[in-house]
């Protein structure tokens, strides 16, 4: 065991995927593929712009909000391996559309099944691979480096669980609450940190990230 405090407020250095796959031994679930996407967005790596969308039912046909996500050009060259190989997928889904809204791949998932599930296993075997070219995974089990490597990320998830509960007032600034909202959505603690981080009042609700961040949630 390692000498790792209660408590770490920096999120951790690995990518989401790495740190869930670590987390679930091995497993990549759909947490990963979302903290991936959140993360991209707050690095601005992947850009968020609000738009309507037609929708026709059998009543009538409306608009409906969406937000829109298009990969930032001048960031792709720095990207990790395992976030262009996830953009790539997920836009490829599409059928080559320059832009990602929920909505879009909701339908791509349900009308080409076999071809989203088996772009998705890819994935999450690179992931996996990943883990173990690092050194952090064996056969589904965590390395020496793996277990240490958890033991903070565990740290870093009490922080994420207590934080609203402690002394002092957590030290995150406005701009810097993307990163830790993608990586509680890995520990099942999306909504809690939203709560503490006061998402759902109205002086948050200007930001133009806030839509992004309720339709992945599924807070709105």
């Amino acid at each position: 065991m390692t000498d790792v405090p209660k408590y770490l407020r920096e999120p951790p250095v690995l990518r989401p995927a790495i740190v869930g796959c670590l987390e679930r031994r091995g497993g990549v679930t759909e947490a990963e593929v979302l903290a991936t996407v959140m993360l991209l967005i707050a690095e601005g790596a992947l850009e968020p712009r609000d738009s309507k969308r037609r929708v026709t039912t059998i009543a009538a046909a409306h608009d409906i909000d969406v937000t829109e996500l298009r990969p930032a050009l001048d960031k792709w060259d720095s990207l990790d391996s395992l976030d262009k190989e996830l953009v790539t997928f997920l836009f490829g889904a599409l059928g080559g559309a320059g832009v990602l809204s929920l909505p879009d791949l909701q339908a791509a998932a349900r009308h080409r099944p076999a071809a989203f599930k088996a772009g998705l296993q890819h994935w999450k075997s690179l992931v996996v691979a990943r883990a173990e070219d690092l050194g952090l995974l064996r056969s589904g089990s965590r390395t020496i480096a793996g277990k240490a490597a958890h033991e903070q990320h565990e740290a870093f998830k009490r922080y994420l669980h207590d934080f609203g509960t402690l002394e002092d007032e957590p030290p995150i600034a406005v701009e810097l609450w993307g990163p830790y909202l993608a990586f509680a959505v890995l520990f099942s603690l999306g909504d809690r940190v939203a709560r503490e981080l006061g998402l759902d009042s109205p002086s948050v609700a200007a930001s133009p990230n806030l839509a992004v961040w309720k339709v992945w949630f599924g807070l709105g």
